[in-house]
């Protein structure tokens, strides 16, 4: 075992009677530091992990994700796959290994059946929110329970990072006005939904090819809030397909007219890159703003 090896790891591993054969770093971490370990049982036989680690960072991160990793595990039968959540300790998470291979013929029919599948499951009181805050990149998404959706993504999506946003000076004081009038009109540019459960994170990014094919989701930020918004969040940037939206309007009651609400919905996540990452995503922020706030 390596001297620098995270200590409930290396704990847990000699608790399993395994034997840590290679650490190999996976790319694609942007916030966490990510292994796939091999391990081997007495019997030689040998499993695949993977170890996300945030060293320095609050352990409430990962057991948000953890938190949200179940959550998606238990929802829908035959809704989309992911990482089984092996262990949760201070800075570490422990998860499946779900190993890649090339997609499957009808994957994104699979993709898109999947996640109307996940669309599904409503929120045990039907309110919108989760059992606890979960992160979005680096950012905290609040998730208090609130029975009414347009109250829910005013005050704890958009106007939380528009007051992040001002306070750092990425937005004017002008434009922080705009989104708060955006916020009140909310009912009236968005169609009331009920409460699913969502990725929250949902880009091509976090969408993978697992075993056999099948579609998987990786690094959520669940919540149960607007199918639109997930729908929304897919079109950023790209990666999903003609056929994946043609399954899914199939197979789900998505509202028509989604994508002409879909930059509504987007202003979040670009608030978020703002937060994140900069000035580039100014002017998308600005775009939508000045449209909806009229």
């Amino acid at each position: 075992m390596p001297d620098l090896f995270p200590e409930p790891i290396a704990k847990w591993i000699g608790q399993q009677s395994l034997q840590l054969i290679a650490s190999t770093p996976l790319s694609g971490g942007c916030i966490a530091q990510v292994r796939q370990l091999t391990l081997q049982t007495k019997q030689g036989n040998r499993i695949q992990l993977v170890l996300k680690q945030m060293p320095g960072r609050a352990a409430e991160q990962l057991t948000a994700e953890m938190c949200g990793l179940q959550a998606l595990h238990l929802s829908e039968p035959h809704a989309l796959r992911v990482p089984q959540v092996v262990m949760q300790e201070g800075d570490c998470l422990l998860l499946e290994y779900l190993s890649p291979s090339p997609p499957a013929d009808d994957f994104d029919t699979q993709l898109g059946i999947g996640l109307a599948l996940q669309h599904c499951s409503e929120s045990d009181c039907g309110q919108f929110g989760f059992d606890t805050d979960t992160f979005c990149g680096g950012t905290r998404q609040p998730n208090q329970w609130q029975t009414d959706g347009a109250v829910f993504y005013a005050r704890q999506r958009y106007q939380v990072l528009a007051t992040q946003s001002l306070q750092l000076n990425l937005i004017t004081a002008g434009v922080f006005d705009q989104i708060l009038r955006l916020c009140d009109k909310l009912p009236e540019l968005l169609p009331g939904q009920p409460a699913v459960l969502l990725h929250g994170d949902l880009w091509s990014g976090n969408v993978i090819c697992g075993p056999q094919g099948q579609p998987a989701l990786i690094d959520p930020a669940v919540y149960y809030g607007w199918a639109e918004a997930e729908l929304a969040m897919t079109q950023m940037f790209g990666g999903f397909s003609h056929r994946f939206y043609q399954v899914y309007e199939a197979n789900s009651n998505i509202l028509p007219g989604w994508r002409d609400r879909a930059d509504l919905y987007n202003l979040y996540h670009y608030l978020n890159h703002l937060l994140l990452f900069g000035g580039a995503y100014h002017r998308d922020v600005e775009r939508i703003v000045k449209y909806y706030s009229g």
